[in-house]
């Protein structure tokens, strides 16, 4: 039993092994070449339970790059949330019919974000403003010395 279940372990590494290699041949070649997108439409409506839908997903896409769908969802409170999305050239846009609230905890967590975003933004502009007046002031000898 033991030699069986070393002969099945070494199988198996070397089956992965295989995998692995044949894999790293088709990221290396350099000769793939890509398709141009091509235009697509899709839609689906799903649920959780025969019979029920508390889901659906739309999409098109104009094969030109630009992306525009739809998808909604009953959320654990019972609250239908839609959100309506363009994706392009220039990111992912989503609009979303029933924003989330935030909790205390999550509005306090993000002003302690801003607030500390702010002090290290005044901190960098005050070292900047320090550092040019420095180089204002200073012998041009001494900078060519320090490598500024």
């Amino acid at each position: 039993m033991y030699s069986a279940l070393r002969l099945n372990l070494l199988l198996s590494v070397l089956a992965a092994c295989c995998y692995v290699c044949s894999s790293v041949e088709q990221i290396l070649d350099d000769n793939v070449v890509t398709a141009l997108p091509q235009p697509y439409s899709f839609s689906y409506v799903a649920g959780r339970y025969p019979g029920q839908v508390d889901r659906q997903h739309s999409e098109t896409s104009d094969g030109n790059g630009v992306v525009r769908g739809s998808f909604a969802y009953v959320d654990p409170r019972h609250q239908i949330r839609m959100v309506e999305y363009v994706a392009d050239k220039n990111g992912f846009h989503p609009v979303l019919s029933n924003p989330v609230a935030d909790t205390p905890i999550v509005a306090a967590a993000k002003q302690h974000h801003a607030d500390l975003f702010q002090r290290i933004a005044e901190e960098h502009a005050r070292i900047a403003a320090e550092r040019d007046a420095i180089d204002a002031t200073a012998d041009p000898n001494t900078l060519i010395q320090n490598n500024y």
